[in-house]
């Protein structure tokens, strides 16, 4: 028996305007989704992962994201870029989260 091996195909790259209209189209009038849906985007992180980041895992003095058990419940660190800390910072002012960076109902739990 002989196995067909598929050949890797390169991901689809989306456009600046793309991404652009993909944040915009986060529902909601806070900056909630748009934050996560951005960090998630910038950084590379799974949706688990954005889901539960807590504030205390932003540093913004070495520009890193603290990921607690991601994939394969290993701990990492992500840059974080000049723009992604704007809006987070500008989220933080609007929503003040406390623990979660991203609060679900109840508080005590992340989003979901």
């Amino acid at each position: 028996m002989q196995f067909r091996t598929q050949p890797r195909k390169l991901p689809i790259v989306f456009s600046v305007e793309e991404v652009s209209d993909l944040l915009m189209a986060a529902p909601g009038p806070g900056l909630k989704y748009r934050a996560a849906l951005s960090i998630s985007y910038g950084a590379g992180l799974r949706a688990s992962e954005v889901c539960n980041l807590k504030v205390s895992d932003i540093d913004s003095d070495r520009m890193l994201f603290h990921v607690d058990q991601g994939k394969g419940g290993k701990d990492r660190k992500v840059m974080l870029s000049p723009g992604l800390l704007n809006l987070l910072r500008d989220y933080w002012h609007d929503a003040r989260p406390e623990g979660w960076l991203f609060p679900g109902k109840p508080k005590i739990n992340p989003i979901s």
